[in-house]
């Protein structure tokens, strides 16, 4: 009896964690604003992404400033070569940071533009005010910025899958701690708990590599979703799924080794027993 308690208990800590794990990162890397900006701002780097990054922000430059005709000509190449240079602009990295705080905030806390009908968007007006200026110097001129650049991403199904799991997230610390309770009183129950805690940290070492190989292949999914065309939406989908995975993959080496250290204490246990 005592050995299908802890079965049983085990089994339920393991499936708790495999809720509660992915939510925390979430609710950290998601949910959280400046999660999420630290989690964005590598995206810049990737020179297949500055370069659609660069085609948005210079051509709702051109388009907000309402320049045609010759002036259009005139000002694009200048306009062009200050996006394509951006980067290495000296409020650069500032402007890209308020681009992923703001896009944050009109996706998971504040309410959505109305423009981008129900779907998630990102906020690239920083960069087009930077673009801009940077413009007006090489040219003498004084090009306005439009007053804001809001690019939508997506469908209305995404964003409601968005706020969904944001709700979700909120009860992660509960599952963790629900999680913790039953692993430790599956321990405590089993007849031979040095085989208790190498069944359960095999079980954490197993359950750590699904959830990452889950990351890579599901994210991989929600790209093909989110954007179906090419251009800056997909763009931005590739670049933040890399850094998703990326960051993922470090949650599920901790949760492995912790698989691991669990096994080691295991053995120690069934040999001194």
């Amino acid at each position: 009896m005592r050995a299908f308690v802890s079965s049983l208990l085990g089994v339920l800590a393991l499936v708790t964690a495999a809720v509660a794990v992915p939510g925390l990162w979430v609710e950290r890397n998601i949910v959280d604003e400046s999660g999420y900006v630290a989690l964005a701002d590598s995206l810049a780097e990737d020179p297949a992404f500055r370069s659609e990054l660069a085609s948005t922000v210079s051509e709702g430059v051109l388009r907000g400033a309402g320049v045609d005709g010759v002036r259009r000509q005139l000002a694009e190449p200048a306009v062009r070569r200050a996006a394509e240079g951006m980067t290495e602009l000296s409020g650069f990295d500032a402007a890209w940071s308020e681009v992923n705080r703001q896009s944050h905030r009109i996706n998971v806390t504040d309410i959505p533009p109305a423009e981008l009908d129900g779907r998630l968007g990102v906020d690239l007006t920083p960069l087009v005010t930077l673009v801009a200026d940077a413009a007006n110097q090489r040219l003498g001129t004084n090009l306005r910025a439009p007053g804001d650049l809001v690019v939508a991403v997506g469908t209305p199904e995404q964003r409601t899958a968005l706020d969904r799991v944001r709700d979700i997230t909120a009860w992660s610390w509960t599952a963790l701690a629900v999680a913790l309770v039953l692993g430790v009183a599956a321990i405590v129950t089993a007849r031979r708990r040095g085989t208790a805690l190498i069944v359960m940290g095999a079980g954490l070492v197993v359950l750590a590599v699904v959830e990452q190989i889950a990351a890579v292949s599901g994210g991989g999914l929600v790209v093909d979703q989110v954007a179906q065309s090419a251009g800056f939406g997909r763009a931005l989908m590739e670049q933040l799924h890399d850094a998703v995975v990326a960051s993922y993959g470090l949650w599920m080496l901790v949760l492995g080794a912790l698989g691991v250290v669990s096994v080691v204490a295991g053995v120690v246990v069934r040999v001194r027993t």
